[in-house]
């Protein structure tokens, strides 16, 4: 023991901070192509169905593959939990409040679009929609959004539909083996680097509105699963564990960020909508990967999943609701189908009849579609997708 009481002061601290780490430690839970600028129709994303590693029966997630032309983070990676704001995630979220969504009742949804803001904007559903979605992929993008920051996005706002932000980095960068405070991960580096965090602070000013205006939703890390070196399960490697773990940390960093930075922004986790497909407790597969994420969707203001199957999508959307919505209010943040006939039965198996009251009494309150490619398929996929949203959707008044 130190003879120095200044000495013994210091050691106490430390076993305080070792104490204080392995606390927070246990209570976390265990369980396309880069866009092109404002002129282009499409911002690309995940678009079709690609074999991933997975439990006979697992549904592929589109976009597995990083796109022609992905963009490299500028800037050579920091350490990974560098320029972290927070002094802990669980810190985090016991000490900011959620966000609400604005109440939709029982039975209505809020209906979005996308790929971008000025090809949505044109769209003839476009008077019925109230919000409209858009696309980050990587550093390049924030060329052309800086250019929309000065007039599409007020215009948008303007004309009184929110916006929709959809993160997907899964193109982004290398992807390797590299130190986190969790201990070493394998993944993609860029949405665990210095560089994103200082990216996220400019799209939170690019797209930040009034705190009384219309809803800016941020969908982060669509198809999380897919980020790590191997999809889909918590325990694969301790490498894909860390990895997770350290992309937790992350997503509530860039939360913080958005709430600081736009005050109308609301902010989600995004997962591929394949993962309700089957269940591996062991692993942490399926289902039971939602459930090593428990703490994060609590600390969300909303929750958000895909559903781009090229078969039937209604199971999912379905189900990924039920098991999402014990966290929060729930959003299909990207729909799409490879197949014209899947999608127009899916049409008519999730938004006729009662089954929008059904979805939405689990916890869905918005549904976007993906782009206008299979709504523009032919007149009468244009017709169900315009009573859909005139039938079941509502706006906010600002």
């Amino acid at each position: 023991m130190p003879r120095h009481p200044g000495a013994l002061v210091l050691v106490l601290l430390a076993m305080s901070a070792v104490l204080v780490a392995t606390l927070g430690h246990e209570h976390r839970g265990r369980d396309g192509s880069s866009a092109a600028g404002p002129s282009s129709p499409d911002r690309p994303g995940p678009t079709s169905a690609a074999s991933l590693p997975g439990p006979p029966g697992a549904h592929a997630p589109p976009g597995a593959h990083a796109p022609p032309g992905a963009h490299a983070p500028h800037g050579a990676h920091a350490p990974h939990d560098e320029g972290d704001p927070r002094p802990g995630p669980w810190g985090r979220a016991l000490a900011a409040g959620i966000r609400p969504v604005p109440a939709t009742q029982p039975g209505k949804l809020r209906f979005g679009l996308g790929p971008a803001l000025d090809s949505a904007l044109a769209s003839p559903l476009a008077g019925n929609l109230d919000f409209l979605t858009t696309w980050y992929n990587g550093p390049g993008d924030l060329s052309f959004l800086r250019k929309w920051r000065a007039d599409l996005i007020p215009e948008v706002y303007r004309s009184g539909h929110g916006i929709h932000l959809v993160v997907w980095l899964d193109g982004t960068g290398s992807v390797g083996t590299f130190q986190t405070s969790h201990g070493p991960a394998c993944g993609r580096e860029y949405p665990l680097s210095g560089a994103f965090l200082t990216d996220a602070r400019e799209l939170a000013s690019i797209f930040a509105g009034p705190a009384n205006g219309p809803a800016l939703y941020v969908t982060l890390f669509t198809e999380l699963q897919t980020y790590p070196c191997q999809s889909n399960e918590w325990a694969a490697t301790p490498e894909t564990t860390n990895y997770y773990r350290a992309l937790q940390d992350r997503y509530l960093a860039t939360q913080e960020i958005f709430h600081a930075g736009a005050p109308n922004a609301r902010v989600s986790l995004g997962w591929g909508g394949w993962q309700s497909r089957w269940d591996d407790p062991v692993k942490g597969g399926g289902r039971s990967l939602i459930t090593h994420f428990a703490d994060v969707l609590r600390a969300s203001d909303f929750q958000s999943f895909q559903a781009m199957g090229n078969d039937s999508n209604a199971a999912d959307v379905r189900n990924m609701t039920k098991l999402l919505g014990q966290y929060g209010p729930v959003m299909v943040a990207h729909f799409k189908s490879g197949s014209q006939a899947a999608w127009d039965a899916d049409m008519h198996a999730l938004l006729a009849g009662d089954e929008v009251r059904k979805l939405s009494l689990d916890g869905l309150f918005a549904f976007s579609f993906m782009d206008q490619s299979n709504i523009n398929f032919s007149p009468q996929a244009l017709a169900t997708a315009r009573g859909a949203v005139q039938s079941h959707g509502v706006r906010s008044s600002y």
